[in-house]
């Protein structure tokens, strides 16, 4: 198993949808999940963006995509075990109720989608593109800096991550129940002091390259405009004409 950057992994993506026209796709899909009433757009926009994520960069997606369900998961057991209700389970001290269960189901669907979504933009658009898109949509200078950073720092924050659970993976660190628990345990810890010493370089190789605020503009043609107003109208059916 060879380690791939998030860079390398964007530039060698062939999306469907490029140019502009693929953030902002992205940020219309991410607006309809979040306000769409049926579950069913939630599903509908995670088939759909792992589909086109699967398209575009073939099992490097799925790699980046089930990080983040490492720390979803627990958060989803939390919300089914202290929302209260009728009982479904009762299990010692702890219960689960129904009301729970349905609250649980309803914010996961909604995250996994979100995080589908998200995830296709992580690996199909660069930050340049991005920058691009933002300004073309007349966002403020000053948010426009801090999103690309914190963009930036969240590519870091997962290429680090893929580093070290491949060293750890080659140690042998997931072989059993007990080692995987003490080796995710290494790595939550590792992963933050060994981000952000990456940031502080990233940060100093700007400074050294006098950056002033000011991003290059890159120049893209945006494609695919058939794509994306299918999948938008997919999940605008089935959030609310179903």
């Amino acid at each position: 198993m060879h380690h791939t950057s998030l860079e390398q992994i964007q530039i060698t993506a062939n999306s469907r949808i490029e140019g502009r026209l693929n953030a902002y796709f992205v940020f219309a899909a991410l607006v309809l999940v979040l306000v769409a009433p049926s579950r069913l757009a939630y599903v509908c926009a995670l088939a759909c963006f792992v589909a086109l994520g699967i398209d575009a960069t073939g099992h490097d997606y799925l790699q980046v995509v089930r990080l983040p369900v490492y720390f979803l998961l627990p958060s989803l057991v939390l919300i089914a075990l202290f929302t209260s209700g009728p009982t479904a389970v009762s299990m010692g001290p702890l219960s689960i109720s129904w009301t729970g269960i349905d609250r649980s189901i309803t914010t996961g669907l909604r995250s996994f989608g979100s995080m589908t979504i998200l995830g296709y933009l992580v690996v199909t658009t660069t930050v340049p593109q991005l920058f691009v898109a933002l300004r073309s949509l007349r966002c403020p200078q000053f948010v426009i800096e801090i999103s690309l950073l914190t963009y930036r720092v969240i590519q870091i924050l997962l290429d680090e991550l893929r580093r070290l659970e491949l060293a750890a993976r080659g140690r042998l660190g997931f072989r059993t129940r007990r080692t995987t628990f003490r080796t995710a345990k290494l790595l939550g810890f590792s992963v933050f002091l060994k981000s952000m010493s990456r940031a502080e370089t990233l940060n100093d190789a700007m400074l050294a390259r006098n950056y002033t605020g000011e991003m290059p503009m890159a120049q893209t043609t945006s494609r695919g405009h058939g794509y994306a107003a299918a999948v938008l109208t997919l999940i605008a059916i089935a959030g609310w004409a179903v």
